[in-house]
């Protein structure tokens, strides 16, 4: 078999069989979590029934994974999928697992993720060490108590028997045929087909299979690929209901018709029209760089969009403008559908999460309860990328640092176990996540001290801070709260690192803590970094900064009447609100080149870093869909941009993040006084 041509369509599955296994076993052990099976005098409560329906996952994903693997001739990889299929096969039996156990499926899911890799890097057969042996010993040791304590002198118990599966279509006779349908969305049909073929003709009673096992390998088979029909014939006495089990198993399988019938051939179309398998909607693996290709294509063909409807204005043709208004009609569609493509649930990401966590508390001797809500929620597959870094850092730092330890907090009159949070919602065009945990918090006083103890911030700095100014210490370079080195923390590299990838993607990051209450981190997201609706605001010196529509709260023009003065700051009315007003021109230290006629005044309400915030400009332009691209050092820096847009008429224009816009000069870097106005220019 030419392993080239189907070797992406292993790796893609296998790694995806992998992720839901670990999944799978991080939340049955959770569960069981209760019962410390290694301890001396324990009794092993039996799984309990509602988690059976995990291990069977667990088995079928290892199963589906032996068979893949056999395949190909990876047969190592096929070895250790095969044990961790038979120790998974006790836990759905109903036998509970010890913590060994699961210690070495966990195991085996990270030497089968490297022997990936190694497949990746052309390894023709990658080995998985002494594992296989391992787990093997583990399951008969398993075996054998399970026998001995049922007082049977055996090493190996019964099978489980597995429920008669009514057959769709039955007909009288002594041959059974076992009609498998790979499914019609289903990649690389014939291999498919052979793994069927390998698992069932290993059985006792097999007779042949058609097509045969070499037309599949090596041939080309335009009947089969057609209809995507493979029958394996078996004798009457043939165990068929395990067969029909093994193919339902099978990755690909749409559907199982098992047929009787007496020596004669059956009408494959006759039969495949009585029972015919539900239509199921078609996908395809589409590589993520091509996606990015696309997104930026689209978003040139928005930028030229613009520019033609800014000519169309200037030139004033009605059939130009028709044709104008037609192009945005089928950009806008376009831009949806692309965007679309790239979105992907959160689920996607965070599914290494609970392993992480999981590792860490065992390695510590730490108990956490890890949930998760609202993954379901989708992001541009671009900003998931980005995140999952920070994600698992903040995880694994909540553990490290959040966590005092199990007879700590038992000494405190908490619970031993630790609650940790990762939850997810939508707030219009922007996604929160927010990560809480009920361990030790964080002391903004000794934060303070320990940033000028390292020499980070000088002791009047420290002094000025606000405790929520405080708390963000922790995303300094260099700054750690551990006196000593750990393989976990310690080297001060971390928090700066999620802060800095959080605002690359235009996003924003908050935290609060209470000593002894925990500690909550918010991470405000974009749904998309790519095409943003923004409004274009003049501030007097021939430079433009634009604005996120979503990040808007509304647009006023100011009168003199509605400003007023107080301890020396501005402030307009804005209903029956008093909100800071500061000249945007002047926060950003630019000064203006023209000044706007008494009375012509606009502003901007958004919501800043301390509430909202009227920002005073001198005209608001446009309102423009643009592309957002990321800005590098030293303008990736400033606090307060998030990256920067090309407009419809040329200009190059600076994204601003209102929630780091403040009132408060001392708040702003000095770089952005110096910087920003040699930039713009």
């Amino acid at each position: 078999m030419d392993r080239d041509k189907y070797r992406r369509l292993f790796i893609d599955e296998a790694r995806e069989g992998l992720a839901g296994i670990s999944g799978e076993l991080i939340a049955v052990e959770k569960a069981q979590r209760t019962v410390d099976v290694g301890e001396a005098g324990s009794e092993a409560h039996p799984v309990d029934q509602a988690l059976r329906p995990r291990f069977d996952a667990v088995f079928r994903s290892a199963h589906s994974l032996k068979g893949m693997a056999a395949a190909m001739g990876y047969t190592r990889f096929a070895n250790l999928a095969h044990r961790l299929e038979d120790l998974a096969d006790l836990g759905r039996q109903g036998r509970a697992l010890p913590a060994e156990a699961y210690d070495l499926l966990l195991i085996g899911v990270d030497v089968l993720d490297g022997c990936v890799t190694g497949v990746e890097e052309g390894d023709e057969d990658p080995d998985t060490g002494d594992l296989p042996v391992r787990v093997a010993t583990l399951v008969e040791k398993l075996r054998l108590e399970d026998s001995v304590a049922a007082g049977v002198v055996a090493a190996v118990t019964a099978p489980v028997p597995i429920p008669a599966l009514p057959p769709p279509l039955v007909h009288t006779g002594d041959v059974v045929i076992v009609r498998v349908s790979i499914a019609k969305d289903a990649t690389a049909p014939q291999v498919r087909a052979f793994v069927v073929h390998k698992a069932l003709s290993a059985m006792s009673g097999w007779l042949d299979t058609t097509p045969s096992p070499d037309a599949l390998r090596h041939g080309d088979n335009p009947d089969f690929l057609a209809k995507r029909i493979i029958e394996l014939r078996f004798t009457a006495a043939a165990d068929i209901d395990a067969a029909v089990e093994k193919a339902k198993v099978a990755q690909g399988v749409a559907d199982v018709v098992v047929v009787r019938v007496e020596h004669k051939p059956i009408d494959v179309g006759v039969v495949a029209a009585e029972h015919k398998p539900l239509e199921q909607e078609r996908t395809i693996r589409v590589r993520t760089a091509l996606l990015d290709d696309l997104i930026d294509s689209v978003g040139e063909v928005l930028l030229t969009r613009s520019r033609l409807r800014a000519l169309s204005v200037k030139l004033d043709h009605p059939e130009l403008s028709d044709l104008v208004d037609e192009m945005d009609r089928l950009t806008r569609e376009l831009h949806s559908r692309v965007v679309a493509a790239r979105m992907t649930p959160l689920s996607f990401m965070a599914e290494r999460l609970p392993r992480a966590v999981r590792d860490l508390a065992r390695q510590q001797n730490k108990s956490v309860d890890f949930t998760m809500v609202g993954m379901d929620i989708e992001l541009d597959r671009a900003i998931l990328d980005e995140l999952q870094a920070p994600l698992v850092h903040m995880v694994r730092n909540a553990v490290d640092h959040g966590h005092a330890g199990d007879d700590v907090r038992t000494a405190r009159g908490l619970s031993a176990t630790m609650r940790l949070t990762l939850q997810a919602q939508r707030d219009r065009d922007r996604v929160l996540l927010t990560l809480d945990d009920d361990g030790r918090g964080m002391d903004p006083n000794a934060l303070r001290e320990r940033a000028v103890h390292k020499g980070l911030i000088d002791r009047a700095r420290a002094e000025s801070l606000s405790d929520e100014a405080a708390l963000e210490l922790i995303c300094l370079p260099g700054f750690s709260t551990n006196e000593a080195v750990t393989e976990t923390s310690g080297r001060g590299v971390g928090m700066d690192v999620v802060k800095a990838s959080l605002e690359k993607l235009g996003g924003v990051l908050r935290i609060r803590a209470q000593p002894e209450r925990g500690t909550t981190i918010e991470l405000q997201l974009p749904l998309t970094v790519a095409i943003i609706q923004v409004l274009v605001l003049d501030v007097g010196d021939g430079s433009a900064f634009v604005l996120p529509v979503a990040r808007v709260e509304s647009a006023l023009a100011i009168d003199d009447d509605d400003v007023s003065v107080a301890a020396n700051r501005r402030f307009v009315r804005v209903g029956e609100a008093l909100v800071p007003l500061v000249d945007l021109a002047t926060l950003l230290g630019i000064v203006p080149t023209t000044v706007p006629p008494p009375g012509a005044r606009s502003a901007v309400l958004v919501r800043g870093l301390e509430g909202l915030l009227a920002l005073q400009v001198s005209s608001i332009s446009a309102q423009e869909e643009v592309v957002a691209k990321p800005l590098g050092a030293p303008l990736s820096s400033l606090p307060f941009v998030a990256g920067a847009a090309i407009l419809a008429d040329g200009r190059a224009a600076f994204i601003l993040e209102p929630q780091r816009l403040s009132p408060s000069p001392a708040l702003l870097m000095p770089l952005a006084i110096s910087v920003v106005p040699t930039l713009v220019r």
